[in-house]
């Protein structure tokens, strides 16, 4: 009897001794999917003031106005007049009278203008960037407009269909202000704005140029063959559209701040040190 109690101890120890088996390890949770990151907003470019910039764009568009107002009372008639007078690069388009090539020119100008600004909207949508964009913009064109026209009275050179004594253009005041063409220089200066605006906003694009080049060559073929310019004033005018288009925005980038402090210089001096 001793002896099976004591076999039964045993065994019951054995029990006790087993190990307890490892809890099953805790299945991890699936990991919450990480909010999407907020669109960036892009950079802005420009630095406005409108207390300097509104009176600028208010000043050229008011020399446009002038211009729809006063232009038979500014101009100066000297019609008619000899074509042998021309000089021969532009001699030859005395005659083109194209009227589907002038509606051409106005569509072209008109429907870029007005694209650009929205295109930027679809780009940026409404913001400080958008709003700093179209200031200069406006301004650019503004600029451009005040200088073409200026030049325009001050030059008034006949335009080929006067030469040719088109009545439509013959006795009136937009019968002599040919020189420099004012719808090359127009949508070659808003043409330029966006395309340093891409370049500085996202980096160097050879495709903004390409277009807009092409663009204003084909205003500039198109006033041409409607009898409303020489070569040589389209010529200029996409010289000095794009010029102030490009000036234009140049003077308004963004730059670093500027840090300047008060200096020792060698043993007994002082000297301005900066960041720019």
């Amino acid at each position: 009897m001793s002896t099976l109690m004591a076999v039964l101890l045993a065994v019951a120890g054995q029990d006790d001794a087993t190990p307890t088996p490892p809890p099953a390890p805790e299945q991890e949770s699936p990991p919450e999917a990480s909010a999407p990151a907020p669109k960036a907003q892009a950079p802005e470019v420009y630095r406005v003031r409108l207390a300097v910039d509104i009176p600028i764009i208010v000043a050229g568009g008011g020399v446009g106005l002038a211009r729809i107002l006063f232009e038979n009372k500014l101009a100066r008639i000297s019609c008619p007049c000899d074509s042998a007078s021309i000089n021969r690069l532009d001699r030859w388009t005395v005659g083109y009278h194209s009227q589907v090539a002038s509606v051409a020119a106005d569509a072209t100008v008109y429907g870029v203008l007005i694209a650009l600004p929205i295109v930027d909207l679809l780009d940026l949508g409404f913001g400080r960037a958008l709003g700093e964009d179209v200031v200069v913009y406006v301004e650019a064109l503004a600029v451009t407009t005040a200088i073409q026209n200026a030049t325009n009275f001050i030059v008034a050179r006949p335009r080929p269909r006067s030469y040719a004594g088109d009545p439509a253009f013959i006795n009136t005041g937009e019968g002599y202000v040919s020189f420099y063409a004012g719808h090359v220089s127009t949508v070659s200066a808003g043409l330029a704005v966006v395309a340093l605006t891409i370049r500085k906003r996202y980096g160097e694009q050879v495709w903004p140029w390409i277009v807009g080049a092409l663009i204003t060559a084909s205003v500039a073929v198109e006033r041409v063959a409607s009898g409303h310019h020489f070569p040589t004033d389209v010529t200029v005018g996409a010289v000095a559209g794009t010029t102030v288009g490009l000036a234009v925005p140049w003077l308004h980038f963004r730059r670093g701040e500027t840090h300047v402090q008060i200096a020792p210089l060698g043993v007994n001096g002082l000297g301005l040190v900066g960041a720019f």
